[in-house]
């Protein structure tokens, strides 16, 4: 974690912003305005916990050129990367990679000394930048590695050796080995097919402690550990002990199947697999590299660690540097806001990702509507009010204005009043599109085609998005459009006993909140009735907010009170875990609660909120995920909202947003769930860190194993965008 300042308190109340917006636009109108302190006697509370937004280290993955089959990487004294590739070594200028003649016809291992010379071997002998030294004839060497007591070390299925001053020296008592590596004192092992093989004859196998005698790869610490990589895990040794120490499952390293091993400066153990590569730290820190993301393919022969301080992997597919760049979290919120409004904006909305026609090409971008235009978008808007609530920047203001008219016209374009479509698209799509799935209408005027069966998804949307623009963006005039909007919605809502009706007169699938299917839908009472609840009474507080009319309080009293909605909010996560969790449901959750209790003036109904808010949050907490955190820190105003998870989630998350798809099953540390998820996949007990995950919306499932995607979409960055610019927002990041 970068820094984390405790202590560090405000002088303005976290609803003060919006309360004061509120007033300036004038318009309370003699309806309750946005909470000063939440009712509950809180006024004036200020974070406890304030992020200061100083540079932290960023990981970004390139792959360098085109290469297949990779069998080795070294860094040369210019910091390029050299590569061993069909016999060849291959310098990258940093356009592509140009074959380097090091004076060998077959390269078949390289490293780079110390001293920045490259050391080469093949069946011609043994290449010092470009100077030879034979070897034995016949002999056929696939490995060299640096020897501390000098020269170098030289092996293969029939010898093994090292090079000193121009002359070949054979080991006594070696004949074959896959690599050596020696100590300070010039003791030194050797990787065998029949385990650890130590000079004065000295032998190491499963017997000792090592997971398999078939051995691959060997490093020698700095203080004299000796680190094992078999077929079948890792093992260390230190030099006072004769017995070697494993570490596999949940307690070891991310893949047991182990091709090379390195040491680098700081004495951070790489290790290259046929599952990615991992680093493990002298302080216990371990990172790992798996997928298309970071590598171009998965099995990773050899890597090394580069002057500045990143990696570069050799791969069966290819080469990739990562590298390690200091950004601030504003930087990184630049970077996502300007991909999100360049590439995934489609006709105002923004759905959660773009499509590539060729994968991974970003150039290549297309969009489509989406099922949940509405409400992605609406979460898009939200992200963008906060962002000019902060800055004041026109481009923020352009950005919220362009979503939101796109979130009226879907009210707009159905030609009934109250009534919102899912998406729109031009209406000279309409005939391909009402002959696929859904329910697809032409507009009255032939210019748009609009998907209707509007669900509660929607609704949340409109709710949460509107309401925010309507409060801290929008003009007079915008403040109006939203409100006659959000009168029509509403009236047509109480009209229709509180379930959206479609244009056939029949309530959408999922468009319910009545009370009836609240007392009497098992879908209901084991999964919605608290989360439409709060839905439902956060929109009549926003319009109430909005107009003053009593016939919006009155329902929302109803609702609360006579017909127990508001029992059902303060049991939220209890109903929506009754019979499974859907992460959709827990994020569309926070959202609702969201707009419910930033209305809420009322000492005992916040209290009530409050009560479902927390145990919302407490199930969700082991997420790590920013978005939830961020929420409840702005609406529970406690001492403890897990900032330092938040961010260094933010930070973790990679900037590469891609959906190239992962599938983590394989990992030896997984702990996994004796329980399936809703979608009958295999999840883990616990989320795995985010920068070894790729992009992904709230609504997913973070402790599934499966990320979908196959490099053909990327992520917008609404994901990412919302829960910071709220977090500046709200004061918890500065």
């Amino acid at each position: 974690m970068d820094r984390i300042t405790s202590k560090r308190y405000r002088h303005m109340s976290i609803w003060t912003p919006l309360a004061l917006l509120a007033l300036l636009a004038g318009c309370s109108q003699g309806a309750p305005g946005p909470v000063d302190g939440g009712g509950d006697g809180d006024a004036g509370w200020e974070p406890p916990v304030v992020y200061e937004d100083l540079p932290f280290i960023q990981e970004r993955a390139t792959v360098l050129g085109q290469l297949a089959d990779v069998q080795a990487i070294a860094i040369d004294d210019e910091g390029a990367p050299v590569a061993v590739a069909a016999g060849q070594a291959l310098r990258f200028d940093g356009q592509d990679w140009q074959a380097l003649d090091l004076g060998l016809a077959e390269v078949r291992d390289l490293f780079a000394r110390e001293d920045g010379a490259l050391i080469a071997v093949g069946p011609d002998g043994l290449s010092t930048d470009g100077q030879v030294t034979a070897l034995p004839a016949g002999a056929q060497p696939s490995f060299v590695g640096p020897r501390r007591a000098g020269g170098s070390f030289v092996a293969g299925q029939d010898m093994a050796g090292y090079v000193e001053a121009d002359s070949y020296v054979a080991l006594d008592g070696l004949s074959g080995a896959r690599a050596i590596a020696d100590a300070d004192d010039g003791a030194w092992c050797a990787a065998t097919d029949q385990g650890v093989l130590c000079s004065g004859g000295v032998a190491y196998g499963t017997d000792d402690g090592l997971p398999s005698d078939e051995v691959r790869a060997l490093a020698f610490g700095p203080d004299g550990t000796i680190w094992a990589g078999t077929d079948a895990g890792l093992a260390h040794r230190d030099p006072a002990s004769s017995t070697w120490v494993a570490m596999l499952g949940v307690d070891g390293l991310h893949y047991h199947d182990v091709l090379d091993i390195e040491i680098d400066a700081e004495g951070v153990l790489l290790v290259a697999t046929r599952k990615g590569a991992s680093t493990y730290a002298t302080d216990g820190q371990r990172r790992y590299y798996f997928g298309r993301i970071w590598l171009p393919h998965d099995e990773v022969r050899a890597l090394a660690r580069s002057p500045d301080g990143g990696l570069v992997f050799a791969t069966a597919g290819g080469v990739s540097r990562v590298e390690r760049v200091e950004m601030t979290l504003a930087e990184k919120a630049a970077l996502f806001d300007s991909i999100t409004a360049s590439r995934h904006v489609r006709m105002g909305y923004t759905s959660t990702e773009c499509h590539l026609r060729e994968a991974g090409d970003l150039t290549s971008f297309y969009s489509t509507d989406d099922d949940n235009d509405g409400q992605w978008t609406g979460m898009y808007l939200a992200s963008q009010c906060f962002r000019y609530a902060v800055t004041q920047e026109p481009e923020a203001r352009a950005n919220a204005d362009r979503a939101a008219d796109a979130m009226l016209a879907l009210e707009a374009v159905t030609g009934v009043p109250g009534f919102f479509a899912r998406s729109i698209v031009p209406g000279d799509e309409c005939e391909a599109k009402q002959a696929g799935p859904g329910e697809w209408h032409l507009s009255g005027d032939g210019v748009s085609c609009f998907k209707t069966n509007t669900s509660s998804d929607e609704y949340v949307g409109h709710v949460f998005g509107l309401s925010l623009y309507h409060d801290l963006v929008a003009d007079e005039d915008g403040q109006a459009r939203v409100a006659a909007t959000f009168t029509r919605i509403h009236d047509r809502l109480i009209a229709d006993g509180y379930k959206i009706v479609d244009l056939d007169g029949e309530p959408t699938d999922d468009g319910h909140f009545d009370p009836e299917w609240m007392e009497t839908d098992l879908g209901a009472m084991f999964g919605d009735a608290g989360l439409n609840s709060a839905m439902i009474l956060g929109g009549l507080r926003a319009v109430f907010h909005m107009t003053g009319e009593q016939r919006f309080a009155d329902a929302f009293d109803y609702l609360a009170h006579e017909r127990g909605y508001a029992d059902y909010v303060s049991r939220i996560e209890e109903i929506n875990t009754a019979w499974h969790i859907n992460h959709d449901s827990e994020e569309m959750s926070f959202l609702a609660m969201y707009t419910l209790m930033r209305y809420e003036t009322d000492p005992a109904r916040w209290q009530l909120w409050r009560q479902g808010l927390d145990y919302l949050w407490e199930v969700q907490r082991p997420e790590r995920d920013p978005e939830f955190n961020i929420i409840f820190a702005a609406l529970a105003r406690s001492d403890l909202y897990d900032l330092d998870t938040t961010i260094e989630t933010l930070q973790k998350l990679p900037c590469d947003l891609v959906l190239w798809g992962l599938d983590l099953q394989h990992r030896d540390d997984a702990d996994p769930s004796p329980l399936r998820d809703r979608q009958g996949r295999l999840q883990n007990k616990s989320v795995f860190p985010y920068d070894e995950r790729q992009a992904m919306r709230w609504a997913e499932n973070p402790y599934a194993f499966e990320m979908r995607g196959d490099g053909h979409a990327e992520s917008s960055g609404t994901f990412w965008l919302l829960p910071y610019w709220m977090g500046r927002y709200h004061g918890f990041i500065d």
